[in-house]
């Protein structure tokens, strides 16, 4: 192992300063004035100090200082303010709203109840909200057959006055109730739910851009489901997940994909990003596009696939971290993805500082910093340790013997990504969804290959539907749904296992945070020698992991 394997990320000392500020933001009230002048103060030290190789920690500490503080009073500019606790204790009441759908969580076609966010454009004084927060909706629709032609279709972007019941969502400890969807809504700056709405009056209809995502959204689901009979149950999850509409799965499905660890195959999020931007970067060079103007058509057509999925934050995220990388192609720059993955992050938090205390958001950033410090490192460890026909020149390999390599290197990688993967979520899993499933690892192992193939196939058979070969389209849908039929059996089998589940009921939240702090602190000591990473101290990161969820686990029961 060379030491190009370690961490070159100097934006990493600006990330850590937005994170500390807007911790600090998010729990304590400072002046502004004072945290700007402190702030100044150690930029200016920091200014002095630069250049002097031998003053570079106390650099770092300036620095750290100076951004800490900017971020904390940046923090306290953008956080959404929390309702006061007296308000969250009165009695649901009437009120009528004007709001803007965000984001369709629940389109309703099945029970006529569309749910999801919107932002309060106009809300009475006795309604506690004020314009620009959040609130999660459940419209009801009329239900009479001669209103159907009137009966508005809930998509992004539009705008309606009703009026409804407004309730308080109560704090999980306050409430008795530990609701996992209610503490999301909480995570993401929503306190109230809006509900058994009366009708709706259209104020603005949706833009043009929102009607044609809208509408490309449905066209593209019909393409999904050439060939396949009536409520196929194949083609419901191979529409989830090219679509991440989650409303297609069954309970029974969802429970399934949940406990085994794999419900981020349904979510639009960094392997659906990564292996769309591969089947358009290979076909832009395939037509021979030059690889620095590859990115100014491929980002957009990546974009565009985004954006009729419905947006979802952790499609966001993912599309800003393949920016970032692909970008490094156009502008002929040093190609690096722990510096895209940084930079996605500040741009995330800058846009909305409240995305850090999203489930989504830190289970997204963990697991891909996890690989890219401790997975692909691993990964370069074993295929060292375990070079097969070390003695025999790579020129005068015969076919098997290349077809042996190969392999092994696939699942060596497979392997270190797994594993560094479940090392980042498991902690979270425990102390947040309260079950660990050691089964995942050798799960996604199996399961990463296959998703990726029915992933190329539904962007394929999207473009084939494009290119009006919609027989081909059909073909290629059957090969996807062959797999999808292969993956769901996988799934079954493993949850069957015993031990594939342990339930953490009551696993401490302090023991998530403190395990990733420890295991990510631990790497970035790691990636300071190279030496380190090609010693048994590699070891070490999983072992912090795996002793306190032991722990934790031990305490519970």
């Amino acid at each position: 192992m060379t030491a190009t394997t370690q961490a070159r990320a100097p934006i990493l000392s600006l990330l850590l300063g937005l994170l500390l500020g807007l911790i600090l933001a998010r729990h304590y009230s400072a002046p502004l004035a004072l945290l700007l002048c402190i702030a100044c103060m150690s930029s200016f030290a920091a200014l002095r100090l630069a250049g002097n190789e031998r003053l570079r920690w106390q650099w770092m500490l300036c620095f750290l200082i100076s951004t800490t503080h900017c971020c904390w009073a940046y923090g306290q500019l953008r956080l959404p303010k929390s309702p006061q606790a007296y308000n969250l204790t009165l009695p649901a009441r009437e009120a009528q709203l004007t709001i803007e759908i965000q984001r369709v969580m629940q389109p309703g076609e099945r029970y006529g109840k569309p749910s999801g966010l919107a932002r309060v454009l106009d809300a009475p004084t006795t309604s506690r909200l004020h314009p620009g927060e959040q609130i999660y909706f459940k419209l009801t629709l009329p239900a009479v057959a001669a209103e159907q032609a009137a009966v508005p279709t809930i998509q992004r972007g539009l705008q309606v006055q009703t009026t409804g019941v407004l309730t308080p969502i109560l704090p999980p400890a306050a409430s008795g109730d530990e609701d996992d969807f209610e503490a999301y809504l909480q995570s993401i700056g929503v306190h109230y739910r809006f509900d058994r709405t009366g009708p709706l009056q259209i104020l603005r209809a949706p833009r043009t851009f929102d009607r044609f995502c809208f509408g490309m959204n449905q066209r593209f689901q019909a393409t999904l489901r050439l060939g396949a009979a009536a409520n196929s149950e194949l083609a419901n999850v191979y529409v989830a997940m090219l679509l991440g509409r989650k409303i297609e799965l069954s309970k029974a499905q969802i429970e399934r994909y949940r406990m085994t660890g794999t419900m981020h195959f349904f979510a639009i999020s960094g392997l659906h990003i990564g292996v769309i931007a591969t089947v358009i970067a290979q076909f832009l060079l395939l037509i021979r596009v030059p690889r620095t103007v590859a990115p100014w058509i491929g980002l957009p057509l990546l974009y565009l696939y985004v954006e009729i999925t419905g947006g979802s934050p952790s499609a966001i995220r993912a599309f800003l971290m393949a920016a970032f990388f692909w970008s490094s192609f156009a502008c002929q720059r040093q190609r690096s993805p722990l510096s895209a993955l940084m930079c996605s992050a500040i741009f995330v938090l800058i846009i909305d500082p409240n995305q850090l205390w999203s489930l989504g958001f830190q289970l997204s950033y963990t697991v891909v910093l996890s690989i890219l410090l401790f997975g692909l490192p691993l990964h370069q460890v074993l295929t060292h340790r375990c070079q097969p026909y070390q003695w025999l020149p790579e020129q005068d390999w015969n076919a098997r013997q290349r077809a042996y390599a190969w392999s092994l290197d696939k699942f060596l990688l497979l392997f270190a990504i797994s594993f560094s993967a479940w090392l980042a979520s498991t902690p979270l899993s425990a102390g947040l969804f309260e079950f660990v499933a050691p089964g995942a690892i050798l799960l996604n192992m199996l399961l990463v290959y296959l998703a990726a193939i029915v992933i190329s196939g539904g962007i394929i058979s999207l473009a084939c539907a494009s290119a009006l070969l919609t027989g081909l389209a059909g073909f290629v849908n059957h090969s996807a749904w062959t797999v999808i039929y292969l993956m769901d059996n996988m799934i079954i089998y493993c949850a069957q296992l015993p031990g594939a589940i342990l339930p953490s009921e009551g696993f401490s939240t302090a023991f998530s945070y403190s395990a990733l702090c420890l295991y990510f602190a631990t790497l970035l000591w790691l990636h300071r020698s190279a030496a380190r990473l090609q010693s048994h101290a590699m070891w070490l990161p999983p072992l912090i992991i795996i002793s306190i969820v032991a722990t934790g686990l031990a305490v519970i029961n």
